[in-house]
């Protein structure tokens, strides 16, 4: 029996404590540049555990600064002097001439949305909107067929590919077949996996 006792401590001492591994917490920051981005290093971290040290809560998209409160301090940021910013929901936003993309996705190119828009100082929600740049700092253009084309002038593959996959009647029977289609089956926006393609 004492056997039996020793073996089922040693089991139960050795399984990972998973539940402790869900529940890391998440925490909002600021990144100064995109190169911040690219290697996760937050600047001003705030847990989002304790209401003390989130951002400070106000209408995001209708103002030019936003202010970081951490242990006490606050700091205010101006959108033009950042790259972006994660928030409490995992969100990342990049500030770009003036507005805020969601980055919702960073493979060979980063595909953002919009969702808000301000009208005369009032924020409403619309439709999302979607947009690209071919790097982590490059320039953020509406996601078209145009766009792409002149994003990447030398890669006739690529165009050839963006024609047979977008510019075809299937998309007329099925709209969600667009230029914005995400691929459950790759798991990334189509343009991604077709310019990962076009690149073999």
């Amino acid at each position: 029996m004492k056997t039996k006792t020793v073996v089922i401590f040693l089991v139960l001492f050795l399984i990972p404590n998973t539940h402790t591994a869900q529940t890391t917490a998440v925490n909002s920051g600021v990144y100064v540049t995109a190169e911040d981005y690219e290697n996760s290093k937050l600047i001003e971290e705030a847990e989002c555990k304790n209401e003390k040290e989130k951002f400070e809560r106000h209408d995001f998209f209708s103002r030019r600064e936003f202010a970081v409160i951490n242990k006490g301090k606050k700091i205010t940021y101006l959108k033009k002097n950042i790259y972006a910013y994660r928030d409490c929901e995992n969100k990342v936003w990049r500030f770009y001439n003036n507005k805020e993309y969601q980055i919702v996705e960073t493979k060979d190119m980063y595909i953002y949305t919009i969702r808000k828009v301000v009208l005369n100082g009032i924020t409403v929600e619309k439709d999302p909107v979607y947009y690209f740049s071919s790097s982590a700092s490059g320039e953020i253009k509406e996601l078209s067929d145009a766009n792409l084309k002149s994003a990447y002038p030398n890669n006739k593959t690529f165009h050839n590919m963006l024609d047979a996959e977008f510019n075809s009647n299937k998309n007329e029977v099925n709209p969600d077949n667009g230029i914005h289609a995400y691929d459950f089956t790759h798991k990334m926006y189509k343009v991604n996996y077709i310019f990962s393609q076009s690149k073999n």
